[in-house]
């Protein structure tokens, strides 16, 4: 059979059973040796097996014709009226100096400056939100740096101003901070505009100090964050609900102390969300190194977090950074127990949103960029500014990523559980351009990681999981 008329599935083992995945149906499903074999060599006949799962559907050779993101030709109306979040890089400063932070000289994207926003700019952006969210009748603005809270007077006239001018519509608060700024005037400040803080804190006092330190004496933070925080506790706990953690871990680390600190301080993250991710490798000079003690350690724990979805060992035993990293696989579970229609003739792998529409970023100059993510001195990243608006022929570009690998993407097992958007492929050169090589490299590692995903699936559904416990592992 060529490739195009063989079914579109994909075919894996896991533990002594064999497998494959239905890209149509979005479904995995258990089938014998045999038809593992037929399947894996592509051979011309079906066997009983095979042609009674045929007959329900499955095994289509259905694949997409066309790689065109489908809301492409809607791209001037979202982008005009469904623009439904502003990040505002307030400033480019930060009293901290964290060895592994985009702005910290390790990365290619960003750098620590003086650059910091006016409230021209500012009042612009919020304007440009309003003006573009004609459809949304939610928006988010949200604050970023550098430090954002050292533009703080800057932060509570853009709050006030948005309130007024929001013709109507919900308007909510998010703002990404080191902490160490928060004080009193601040909370109560924030408290009257319900904002939600995502807070770095990345473990105990060693684990923390070890990366974020003061920009002026290079000590450790995690003291002052700490105490900080603790005083919220004190003083205002209702507004603790809207506190959540963020936590880079470095893989050098020992993983088991980070979980320890998280179980032993049970009342300071009590309320509060933690979402765990390793030091990113995306544009930074070096990699990151990772030894084998740690993947062991995370593995271990990975297993741990199986056992706590089946109530097997108590929620203070559980990694709660496990919950984060594993929530694509609790998604793709409740997912695959839906009816999925087959892929349509023109479609676009996941992977990009609609860059702008979700997460759009301003810088201090008043640049626009799909999002804080990205790099901010490459040319194919920079989506308008807040004096000529959003550039669609951009914005459609990098939406599109996939047609840069087209054939590729048409015939690819992890077509609806990509991860690959333009930020990947994004050399950061002087031309306008995204690069195939970084696209190819990004899939092999996206695909990678799927199987993997259909793997830890097979697993917790032998196990007895089902679509109908996620809701309640997910309240834990």
């Amino acid at each position: 059979m060529g490739k195009g008329s063989s079914p579109f599935v994909h075919v894996f083992k896991n533990m002594d059973k064999f497998y494959f995945f239905d890209i149509n149906q979005h479904k995995i499903v258990n089938i014998s040796e045999e038809s593992f074999n037929i399947l894996k060599d592509h051979q011309e006949f079906l066997n009983h097996e095979l042609y009674t799962l045929q007959e329900q559907g499955f095994l289509s050779s259905n694949r997409v014709k066309v790689i065109e993101h489908p809301a492409t030709e809607m791209l001037e109306d979202i982008l005009s009226n469904k623009i439904k979040k502003l990040n505002l890089q307030l400033t480019q400063q930060c009293n901290f100096r964290c060895d592994y932070c985009v702005y910290s000289g390790g990365y290619d994207n960003r750098n620590h400056s003086s650059k910091r926003m006016n409230w021209e700019v500012a009042k612009k952006g919020i304007d440009f939100l309003i003006d573009s969210s004609k459809d949304s009748s939610n928006i988010n603005i949200s604050f970023y740096g550098g430090e954002p809270l050292i533009e703080f007077e800057l932060i509570k006239k853009s709050m006030e101003y948005a309130i007024e001018a929001s013709d109507g519509k919900i308007v909510t608060f998010s703002m990404t901070t080191n902490g160490s700024l928060l004080n009193d005037e601040k909370i109560e400040f924030f408290s009257k505009f319900n904002i939600h803080l995502t807070i770095s804190l990345d473990g105990p006092r060693d684990i923390h100090d070890k990366n974020r330190k003061f920009a002026t004496n290079n000590c450790g933070t995690f003291e002052t964050v700490y105490n900080n925080i603790k005083s919220i506790e004190l003083k205002y706990p209702d507004f603790k609900k809207n506190i959540q953690f963020s936590m880079v871990i470095d893989p050098s680390i020992d993983l088991n102390c980070l979980n320890e600190f998280v179980a032993d301080e049970e009342d300071f993250f009590k309320e509060t969300a933690i979402m765990g991710s390793i030091i990113s490798d995306h544009y930074r000079k070096e990699k990151v190194e990772v030894n084998e003690d740690f993947i062991s350690e995370w593995q271990y724990n990975k297993f741990k977090y199986f056992l706590h979805l089946f109530e097997e060992i108590p929620d203070k035993n559980n990694s709660q950074l496990m919950r984060s990293s594993n929530a694509l696989l609790i998604d793709f579970i409740n997912d695959s127990s839906k009816s999925y229609y087959p892929l349509l003739e023109k479609s676009h792998h996941a992977g990009p949103c609609i860059p702008g529409q979700l997460r759009l970023f301003m810088n201090t100059e008043g640049d626009f960029f799909p999002c804080e993510r990205v790099n901010e001195n490459s040319k194919i990243m920079k989506i308008g500014n807040v004096v000529e608006g959003l550039n669609v022929e951009k914005v459609d570009k990098l939406l599109n990523v996939g047609k840069i690998t087209e054939e590729e993407c048409k015939n690819c097992f992890a077509f609806r559980g990509c991860i690959v958007c333009a930020a990947m492929a994004d050399s950061g050169d002087e031309e306008e351009r995204l690069s195939k090589e970084l696209k190819e490299q990004a899939c092999v590692n996206a695909r990678r990681n799927f199987e993997e995903m259909l793997k830890d699936a097979c697993t917790l559904k032998d196990l007895g999981f089902r679509s109908d416990m996620i809701k309640v592992s997910k309240n834990y």
